[in-house]
């Protein structure tokens, strides 16, 4: 099966069977619901791209929580992608505003809620191919430096949705103040989520399995719906045998959940935070 046909049959779930609004409609919605959350606008121009963000702060604090959105609308049919990868549902936008931590932040991925393939820096590999690339990570980690120093916050706590999580994997690797990492729905080795679907690898990318014994010891948990096709657990076990033994992982599988509709059980899965036991 060719790569691109399969990818979109695995995300276009959302758009099946309805008519999809337009970019400029998909972020007036986002934007009405993280407003009602009180996640201000910014964005930020890094040396790729110019990501689009929300940001609360409710007082002076040392930690702060970023959320990563996942891959978006990359494909509008299966022999065709999107010209905007702006997302139909943003879930980590909601995963977001329901956070009460005192310092929350939300980043899309390149070109999502900024123009598309109009947008500055961008082609659609970047939502393709090369989605977890090294030109994607760097910008993303700039972006990252950034949210950090508006809050002056010392560490942070990622969490990401579905491949925001593998992009979150690929932050930890490279930065020294991380204190946890959650992710939902995530395909966290990359080589084991094409394998599962039978599609060639992403070359073009970059799998937070192969160097995942890096990751041993930070505090972490991986949340997997017992029913999610796209990413089935099975996907995240195999990232976890990459890493070898660690007192500081978890693997949770949620009965009867899918891979889109974490945001009504959020809230509870939130209270619980990554530890070394």
């Amino acid at each position: 099966m060719n790569l691109r046909a399969a990818l979109a049959c695995l995300f276009l779930s959302l758009a099946a069977a309805c008519s999809v609004a337009d970019p400029a409609a998909r972020k007036v919605e986002a934007d009405a619901m993280a407003n009602e959350a009180r996640l201000l606008p910014l964005t930020i121009e890094t040396a790729s791209f110019d990501l689009y963000a929300r940001i609360r702060t409710t007082g002076a604090t040392d930690r702060l929580t970023v959320y990563i959105e996942g891959d978006g609308f990359a494909w509008k049919r299966t022999n065709e992608i999107s010209a905007d990868p702006t997302p139909l549902n943003p879930v980590a936008l909601h995963l977001a505003a329901a956070d009460p931590s005192p310092a929350v932040a939300w980043l899309a991925r390149p070109c999502q809620f900024t123009g598309g393939l109009t947008a500055r820096g961008c082609a659609d590999t970047f939502w393709t191919e090369a989605r977890y690339g090294e030109t994607v990570i760097a910008a993303m980690n700039e972006a990252v430096d950034e949210l950090k120093a508006q809050t002056g916050a010392a560490k942070l706590d990622l969490v990401g949705y579905s491949g925001g999580g593998t992009v979150a994997a690929l932050l930890a690797l490279r930065r020294d103040d991380i204190a946890t990492l959650r992710t939902v729905a995530s395909p966290l080795d990359t080589d084991a989520f094409t394998s599962v679907h039978g599609v060639s690898r992403l070359s073009s990318s970059l799998n937070p399995a192969e160097n995942a014994p890096a990751l041993a010891t930070l505090p972490q948990i991986h949340y997997a719906g017992e029913d999610d096709e796209i990413v089935p657990a099975e996907i995240n076990r195999r990232f976890l045998a990459h890493m070898g033994e660690s007192r500081c992982t978890a693997l949770v599988t949620v009965p009867d959940m899918d891979h889109h509709d974490w945001v009504e059980i959020w809230p509870s899965l939130m209270a619980r935070m990554p530890s070394c036991r």
